[in-house]
């Protein structure tokens, strides 16, 4: 007879009040501690509303990963939308992450669709593509807000794009101003790659989001502790014990990860409240989210060359490896897999694209007699994790490892 899992846990009591409170998507209706910057925000574009398609802004956000950044801007995105709404003013916002719409095509597309969905996806130059943005609107007198989240890996594919959006209307004399821009990036530094006239624009307005302190990322697991869970399910005990494991990284997503996860354990277990066992067993297997974004829109290819570096380096029991053992091992690897290697120039690309995503760290030692070596190191993560996350990417993508 077949066991109905189904029935058998919608028997045992839960202990969570909304679990989906806890997920990294959900905008909860105040962010702890960022009230400063959405403060900001709305200062910098209260014109959008008191004098409509007057004036276009463009705000660069910086920040390291998980500490709020787009949370922050889709709250305040809400908000602007909201309180243009009640005086008849019309504002539309569109949210791109770019690490996943890395062409000009692909953003210019989705932000067209999201205008107006019975808009082909094909048959159109990215020129076309903003003329017909703007035409739609002028004929139904839009605002348009275009967040641009992770706005560098635009910026290295094609900073053309960046500098059309950002001066779409200067041919046009005493013109209605109808987009504005939110960019989003770890660290300024990627603006070198674009025009000189662009990095002026962008950087006008710079607003720096700090890492949490650690009372601050307590306050906010509490939060949405409170959001998500029953009564009495977690003490600030637990919560304190959770903030020392997300203060080492600063990620605010890791730590929601970990209380969700934490409490599924709890569940399996019949507990009706949270253990200190049910926090370590939920931090052996989790992946900080920074480094599964990054792997998730990663090739195959790169992701094949990743693991070869993070096996040799968990094989060899080292703190750090050489370049030419971990092409070696590669080597093995693709052989292993009947998969073509890649060249030594495409490898050495991926490993300085490995050291900007903050996967790996590089090292140059030098030997008065063999000359100079290059290191390769991973630090703060479990190997092993990385590993399976890795190997299971990859078996999504039909390639067994």
């Amino acid at each position: 007879m077949t066991i109905d899992f189904f029935e058998d846990l919608l028997k045992n009591p839960s202990i969570f009040e909304d679990e989906s409170k806890l997920d990294i998507n959900f905008i909860p209706e105040k962010l702890p501690h960022r009230d400063k910057e959405l403060s900001l925000l709305s200062q910098l574009f209260l014109t959008l509303i008191t004098n409509p398609n007057t004036l276009s802004r463009k705000i660069l956000i910086t920040g390291r990963t998980g500490i709020g950044k787009t949370a922050t801007i889709k709250l305040f995105s809400e908000m602007l939308i909201k309180a243009a709404e009640k005086r008849s003013v019309s504002i539309v916002y569109v949210h791109i992450n770019c690490r996943k719409e890395r062409t000009s095509y692909k953003v210019l597309i989705k932000i067209v669709r999201t205008l107006n969905e019975r808009f082909p996806k094909r048959g159109y130059s990215p020129q076309d593509l903003l003329e017909a943005i703007i035409d739609y609107l002028n004929i139904q007198n839009l605002h348009l807000l275009i967040i641009l989240d992770e706005l560098s890996y635009l910026i290295n594919k094609n900073g053309d794009l960046i500098y059309s959006l950002t001066r779409i209307n200067d041919d046009l004399l005493n013109s209605k101003q109808r987009i504005s821009i939110i960019g989003i990036v770890r660290d300024i530094s990627c603006l070198s790659n674009i025009d000189i006239s662009t990095m002026s624009t962008l950087q006008r307005n710079i607003i720096k989001f700090k890492k949490y302190e650690r009372i601050q990322i307590f306050d906010i697991l509490k939060y949405r502790a409170n959001l998500s869970l029953k009564k009495n399910v977690i003490s600030d005990e637990l919560i304190d014990n959770i903030t020392e494991i997300v203060y080492k990284n600063g990620d605010i997503r890791y730590g929601l990860n970990l209380l969700w996860r934490s409490c599924k354990i709890a569940e399996s277990k019949h507990l009706k409240f949270l253990t200190n066992e049910c926090i370590r067993l939920g931090n052996q297997d989790l992946v900080p989210f920074s480094t599964q974004d990054v792997l998730m829109y990663m090739s195959s290819q790169k992701l094949i060359f990743l693991l070869a570096i993070i096996k040799i380096l968990k094989k060899s029991d080292k703190f750090k490896i050489s370049i030419r053992e971990v092409l070696n091992f590669y080597n093995i690897l693709c052989e292993n897999l009947a998969v073509n290697p890649r060249s030594y120039s495409q490898l050495w690309n991926y490993l300085q694209e490995f050291k900007r995503e903050d996967l790996i760290s590089l090292s140059v030692q030098s030997d008065s007699i063999k000359g100079r070596k290059s290191f390769i190191e991973i630090p703060d993560i479990s190997l092993s994790k990385f590993i399976t996350s890795i190997i299971n990417l990859l078996h999504s993508r039909g390639i067994k490892i």
